[in-house]
């Protein structure tokens, strides 16, 4: 094993009297990829901001290289050698990516008041061309797609840190393929595989326990902000990665298809001869009550662009909707939820949920016309609301009045479903409905989504996964190039194989 870069021994955090992390002990060697992996709410992020600067530790020692570390902010995390790329994406939208990559660095560039701009692409170029990126540095971030900022702020992070410790530098990599597809994570893994062999330590956090499994070397386990287990990765498979997590063993009922309905003959959306000019042509479906609805394809095969049309994101250019067989013309998602169509939004950070709203709120904004007493919001209706899908949702919070930005994702996620179920909608259209969700919270949303078929809501997917898509789904369909190439029906004795229906998707 290499030498030692890094070491944590008994830290913890406490916030009052609630601890949320103890006695964790991890080391990370030069040349070295560790996993992190546990649910949602387990201690990972906690650790990793001790590490990066944004949070101090109540407990234990931190060393780097051998001697004491303690970092007094991100800045000063950076300038010892120490970086990290957070989940949620911390770039500045309107500014360049070479204004990016050196903010809070520019006085490098500055001379008598005056910024040396193309010094500064000049330089950022090198730091993208170090991850392989080929993209113009005094672009605006709010213009380049999501898994090129992916990108920009991995060479951002690698940037500062390798200036102060090349080759000896911490990298901590929080969810970093959440908005990558298939090729693009396949390309950060050839970049993880880079930095790796510099020398570099890289932290690794990811709820898709394939990806621990195909780029880690060593893997530790969190539980309830303790650390319960810790192993190579070649002694590793999926169902022991799960039951580590989560305290059980994965089953066959992974999806709950054994609460799988079989649909009833109502129809309650119809889409006819749909079109979205340069996005997709000629769609037509047919979806019934309790029935979930998967649409598979590729990136830009037209699914996302689908469902943007049903919820009043976008306006068809040809064809029409029905809903309860009354044709329907929706200019915004206000008019679709009027007329009982609901989204559960891919970004629900950006999208899904008001930050500084409390977990009431949230749950309960898009019922409100029903929570009132005299024509006036009743809050006691809100709260008693609220304390109900806490409890049927299994939702982990200190109380309905938190702040749902305090929430774990997967636990923010439980806040969106619930307001869905409390809206009593007729459609649910769940766009990746687990993405950056744990696998033991996974299963609770699976849950739900049964229950919601049960009493009759019927359900639109786009999985985050293929084997997701074809677990929930009663039926299928698949997306090429803008058009539908082929379908399947999903009985619980007959799903298709993902290789069948990948062949209609390429």
């Amino acid at each position: 094993m290499n030498e030692v870069l890094f070491e944590t021994k008994g830290v913890g955090k406490t916030y009052g009297s609630n601890t949320v992390l103890h006695d964790i002990d991890m080391q990370i060697h030069s040349g070295e990829v560790i996993g992190l992996i546990g649910e949602n709410g387990a201690g990972k992020s906690t650790l990793m901001k001790m590490i990066s600067g944004v949070d101090t530790p109540s407990m234990g020692e931190m060393f780097y290289m051998g001697k004491p570390y303690v970092a007094t902010s991100i800045i000063n995390a950076n300038h010892q050698g120490i970086g990290m790329v957070f989940q949620e994406q911390s770039l500045v939208a309107n500014l360049t990516i070479s204004q990016n990559i050196y903010l809070g660095r520019e006085k490098k560039y500055s001379k008598a008041g005056l910024v040396n701009w193309a010094k500064m692409n000049k330089d950022a170029k090198k730091a993208l061309e170090r991850v392989d990126l080929s993209v113009d540095p005094g672009k605006k971030v709010r213009d380049i797609d999501m898994a090129t900022r992916e990108m920009v702020e991995i060479a951002k992070v690698l940037d500062v840190v390798t200036e102060v410790a090349d080759g000896h530098a911490i990298i901590l990599l929080d969810e970093p393929t959440t908005v990558l597809s298939d090729d693009e994570i396949q390309q950060m893994y050839v970049q993880i595989q880079k930095m790796k062999e510099a020398g570099n330590g890289i932290v690794f956090i990811s709820h898709h326990l394939d990806e621990i499994l195909a780029i880690t070397d060593t893997i530790y386990v969190f539980k309830d902000g303790e650390e319960t287990a810790v192993f190579p990765t070649a002694e590793a498979n999926l169902d022991v990665l799960y039951e580590k997590m989560v305290g059980r063993s994965t089953t066959g009922e992974f999806y709950v298809e054994n609460k799988q309905t079989v649909h009833s003959d109502k129809i309650a959306l119809e889409v006819e001869d749909l079109s979205l000019f340069g996005t997709f042509n000629h769609v037509s479906f047919k979806l019934h009550e309790g029935e979930v609805l998967g649409l598979a394809g590729l990136d830009g095969s037209g699914t996302e662009e689908v469902c943007a049309c049903l919820v009043g994101q976008a306006a068809p250019t040809a064809g029409k909707i029905f809903v309860d067989g009354q044709e329907m013309k929706f200019t915004n998602s206000y008019q679709a939820r009027r007329n009982g169509i609901l989204s559960v939004p891919k970004d629900r950070r950006d999208e899904g949920m008001i930050g500084i709203l409390s977990i009431e709120d949230n749950i309960t904004i898009s019922s409100w016309e029903h929570l009132k007493s005299n024509g006036l919001l009743s809050g006691k209706k809100i709260r008693s609301t609220a304390e109900k899908w806490i409890k049927e949702a299994a939702i982990k919070c200190t109380g309905p009045k938190a702040r749902i930005a305090q929430l774990s994702g997967g636990n923010a996620q439980k806040v969106i479903f619930a307001r869905a179920l409390e809206s009593n909608c007729k459609v649910l259209i769940l766009n990746h409905p687990t993405r950056g969700v744990d696998v033991g919270a996974k299963q609770e949303i699976y849950r739900l989504v049964r229950e919601m078929t049960e009493a009759g809501h019927a359900i639109i997917v786009i999985g985050d996964t293929l084997d997701e898509c074809l677990g929930l789904a009663s039926n299928v369909i698949i997306f090429r190039d803008g058009l539908i190439s082929g379908s399947f029906d999903c009985p619980v004795s007959g799903k298709p194989s993902q290789q069948e229906v990948v062949h209609f998707m390429m």
